[in-house]
């Protein structure tokens, strides 16, 4: 008969250096039930010290039901033998640590997953979106298995070198709403620094038949906490470099660069007239389909604010792709707000060169919280980034210009 134990209280094994050799070892079906943000620690740091003979194991039923184990500088690989929920299922993570961490660290592990095919109404508290990486706009959880892993390096100077293994259950992929081909999935991590998914494109290999995503390389600068599978068969047409606005002696200027080009019939500019977006310009691809192309296009007669650009792809389908701000009028005063209603950073200011810059954000207590590079142009530049989600509270944006640095407090409010 298969044993469950309820924990509802932080639990510390193997405490004491008398039991150093101590390990947790479950057989048969027997599996422990970590729930109500309890805590299961491990404090022998041996990669044998936490494993299963049968086919129970450890079941976490959110994101704070957590195993501790303090790894510190070992390498090893290390299996936390996860069971999911009902129908009980072994989905075992592994962590090989192929370059121990330096500094007193712990590995903090659970897994949970989703009800709903919509991975947006139930992401860890870091994750700020599940928008797909070659718009920034769309929500991608019907290419996007229905759980998460939490892997948090924490507590480590550097950070270990690591390759994971992720289990599922075909039930995550299969659930109605999704839209995956299993063969295709990868895993992605979601960098909280910069609020991105598509700076670490899926990686690892999938197994459909063990439903495993193994090889999965987890370097210390991308060993970052929250992690999915997505699958990346079906990717946009359009691999966009950057859409920018600047101001010249006629007005508004846009500028646009593609990496890469595939099926595409032509791109649209719109604008919004205070009531609606309407497409004011029509431009044919110039590229063989590879390599870096460059676009512009001037609005006639010159017009300022809000512009985006849409590719059509030659079956018909339409993409919103990205949207700038302009104002480019005879004032020349540098402005940075944050809308809060759209999530997005508002830049004016005059550019002393061509050139990319960093732009850094910064919270109250000094946090770098997003980090980008921005091309910048000479004469007036007008620049939003959107969907940047930030907490309330006050931020510093600080942005090299050429030889001076603007530094200026934007709030984000409720």
């Amino acid at each position: 008969m298969s044993s469950r134990y309820l924990f509802i209280f932080p639990l510390l094994m193997f405490s004491g250096s008398s039991f150093s050799q101590s390990r947790l070892v479950m057989t048969g079906a027997s599996h422990i039930v970590i729930d109500h943000a309890a805590k299961l620690v491990v404090e022998n740091p041996a990669s044998n010290a936490v494993s299963t003979t049968g086919s129970g194991g450890i079941m976490t039923e959110s994101e704070f039901d957590q195993v501790i184990w303090n790894v510190g500088v070992n390498t090893g690989t290390y299996v936390v033998p996860f069971v999911s929920q009902a129908p009980v299922t072994q989905i075992p993570f592994t962590l090989s640590i192929v370059t121990a961490g330096t500094g007193a660290g712990r590995m903090l592990f659970s897994t949970y997953p989703g009800a709903v095919a919509d991975n947006n109404t139930y992401r860890p508290s870091d994750v700020t979106h599940m928008f797909d990486h070659n718009t920034g706009s769309v929500n991608n959880s019907s290419h996007t298995i229905d759980r998460f892993w939490i892997a948090d390096a924490s507590g480590y100077v550097i950070k270990p070198a690591a390759v994971l293994e992720f289990t599922y259950r075909d039930s995550e992929h299969l659930q109605s709403g999704n839209a995956i081909v299993e063969a295709s999935l990868g895993a992605q991590r979601f960098n909280s620094s910069t609020n991105q998914w598509g700076d670490y494109l899926p990686q690892g290999t999938t197994n459909t038949a063990t439903n495993t995503t193994a090889n999965v390389p987890a370097s210390p600068g991308n060993f970052f906490r929250s992690w999915t599978l997505s699958e990346v068969s079906n990717p946009l047409a359009v691999e966009l470099n950057y859409f920018k606005a600047s101001c010249s002696s006629s007005g508004t200027l846009l500028a646009w660069q593609t990496a890469s080009e595939t099926d595409i019939d032509h791109f649209e500019i719109e604008y919004y007239d205070q009531q609606q977006f309407r497409v004011i310009g029509f431009i044919q691809p110039t590229g063989s389909g590879t390599g870096t192309e460059n676009y512009t296009f001037q609005p006639s007669p010159a017009q300022s604010g809000v512009f985006r650009l849409a590719e059509v792809t030659t079956d018909g389908n339409r993409i919103i792709r990205s949207s700038v701000s302009a104002t480019c009028d005879e004032n020349t005063e540098s402005t940075v707000s944050y809308n809060s209603d759209q999530q997005a950073l508002n830049l004016r200011f005059e550019g002393e060169s061509e050139s990319a810059e960093p732009l850094q954000i910064y919270d109250a207590g000094g946090k770098l919280v997003f980090e980008t590079l921005l091309e910048i142009t000479k004469g007036m530049n007008a620049i939003t980034l959107p969907d940047l989600f930030l907490s309330p509270g006050m931020y510093i944006v600080r942005l090299k210009n050429g030889r001076n640095i603007i530094a200026e407090k934007v709030l984000a409010a409720n």
